[in-house]
Order: structure tokens, then sequence, then C-alpha cells
């Protein structure tokens, strides 16, 4: 069992192969949980992965003794440009997929719906009808689509009788960090410790091994039909860049980077103009409603390498 007080028989992960999923997968083998997971990919033959050729053909085998669902799947990469066809596969796969597997679950009678999305839908000023005019003002189609998917998912349960909890965590790291994190880590890897003149601006970050306990806790103790932010703690870029130098570099040179270098460089194209924006957004949350709950965060930055899972 996973808990004293948990009840659950079986899982039903989407999105079991990706980050976070892998990680809360390693945990349910840790406790002997009972899963089954939803892949796209044909290659995988485990025992317990089911290959999903069609989202909207979701079969009713994969939920055979299932009470809870977590949906991980989609499209997570951020990016700075939106054509037709781009937004068209983000909202296949961000939103529609979501519509599908809970509709199924309500079906299938399935009792707790944990739904993953991202600190970047709380933006206020989300508009489905900018989608393709990005700015520093206008989020992402990630964005974009994650929140168009939460609302989709606290539309369909409002009447039904299953509880949904909806996560958003903040930017995630952990061992095999991936973006900006790994980045940084591998040039403090070689030597190089990056400054950051004149940008004060603080990142919410927070380690995989707490959002998959956040996932098992709000399927328990969740209140059904709210956002949690999960977001760990709260650094700004000199402060990652200086924790995770004492971690891996005994002797490293420090390059200073000032503002107009960046700001100089992003004038060259609208992509690097795009992570430029992001990079000096100020994007903290607050974590106090799941604390109101009685979770609390097991790991900092300065666990960057370490997992229990």
């Amino acid at each position: 069992m996973i808990e004293k007080d948990d009840n659950f028989r079986k899982t039903l992960v989407t999105g079991g192969t990706g980050y976070i999923g892998t990680r809360l997968i390693n945990f349910f083998i840790k406790k002997e949980h009972s899963f089954i997971v939803l892949t796209n990919s044909a290659k995988i033959l485990k025992k317990n992965y089911i290959f999903l050729k069609d989202i909207n053909q979701i079969p009713s085998k994969a939920f055979e003794g299932v009470d809870r669902v977590v949906h991980l799947a989609g499209i997570s990469r951020d990016i700075d440009s939106c054509s037709e066809e781009i937004e068209k596969k983000y909202f296949e796969a961000n939103v529609h997929f979501v519509e599908n597997i809970l509709n199924k679950a309500i079906e299938e009678k399935v009792k707790s719906f944990v739904f993953i999305s991202s600190t970047k839908a709380g933006y206020s000023n989300l508009n489905l009808s900018k989608v393709n005019n990005l700015s520093e003002d206008q989020p992402s189609i990630y964005a974009l689509t994650k929140r168009e998917a939460e609302k989709k998912v606290l539309e369909i349960s409002s009447d039904k009788n299953i509880k949904v909890n909806i996560i958003r965590p903040s930017l995630v790291f952990g061992p095999e960090t991936k973006g900006n994190l790994r980045l940084l880590k591998n040039l403090i890897k070689i030597g190089i410790k990056l400054k950051f003149y004149s940008l004060k601006n603080r990142k919410s970050l927070v380690h995989v091994d707490d959002v998959v306990h956040a996932i098992n806790f709000l399927s328990l103790n969740g209140t059904g039909g709210e956002i949690y932010n999960v977001c760990g703690n709260n650094y700004d870029l000199n402060e990652i860049s200086e924790i995770i130098s004492k971690i891996y570099a005994n002797k490293y040179i420090t390059i200073g980077i000032p503002k107009a270098i960046l700001e100089g460089i992003s004038k060259l194209s609208f992509s690097k103009k795009y992570f430029f924006e992001k990079l000096k957004r100020e994007e903290i949350y607050s974590s106090k409603k799941i604390k109101n709950l009685g979770f609390s965060f097991s790991k900092t930055l300065r666990n960057i390498d370490k997992s229990d899972y």
C-alpha cells in the first residue's frame, strides 16, 4: 500500500515514461502498489504497459481494477512560435487527450483523477485568440493549452462522482534534470560558472520527488475540484549558479554576463528574444494551499542529483 490510509487498488498513469512519470512509477514499485501505464510507444513491451495508438480510442482493458488515474501525458515543450499545425498538435495532446481520458475514467467509475498541469497555466492574461502573437505579455501555446485543459477538467467533473485534483508544478529539477538547469550544470562541471548582472528575478523550483509525493498526497487528501501549486523554493539565477557550483566544481572561472549582452543577443532573432524574456521574468508561486493540508517539501536545489526513486 502507498499510505496507511490509502484504499486505492490500482493506478493508471499516462506519461509514465516521462521525467515525472518515471519517478512516479518507481515510487509505486517501491511501495508495491499496482499500476498500469498507457504509452504511445509500441516498443515498450513491459508487463504493465499498454500501447495507445489513438487517443480517441482508449481501451477499457486499461481500466481493469483501476480506481485512480494520474494524467501526466502531453507536450511539455514551451516553444516560442506557433503555426496552425503546431497549435493543432498542442490542443490534441494537451486538451483533447485530457478530455478523453477523464471521460473514460468517469465511464469506468474511477474515483480519483489527478491532472498534472503547470504554473504557466496561471498567467492572468491568457488569451486563446492571441496564440500566434507571443510576447513577454502573452504566454506560450503550452501555457494556453494547459489552462484550457484545466477548465475542461473542472467543467467535465463538476457534476460527476469523481474527485479531481489539479497540480501545477513549477520548474521541476532532479537527477538528469532538463532544460537550462542542465546547461548551467554542465558548464559548471567543466569549470565555468555564470554570473548574471542586473538580473535579480527569482524562479520557483521543485524537486521531482516532491512532485511525486504531492500527486499521491492530493489524491488522498485533496478536497476535489481544486488547483494546487507545487513549487518548492525560490531562487534567483545567481543563487542557482552558486549552489550548483558548490556541488560540482572545486575550481571554476566566473564569467560575468551583463544584462546589455543578453539584450543584444535577444535582438538577433525572435527565438532568442523570447528566451531572454523568459529568463528575466519573475516566476515565483505560493504552495500555501497544499501546505495548509499538511504537505511539506523534502528536498532543495542542493539535492539536484539525489532521488529516492
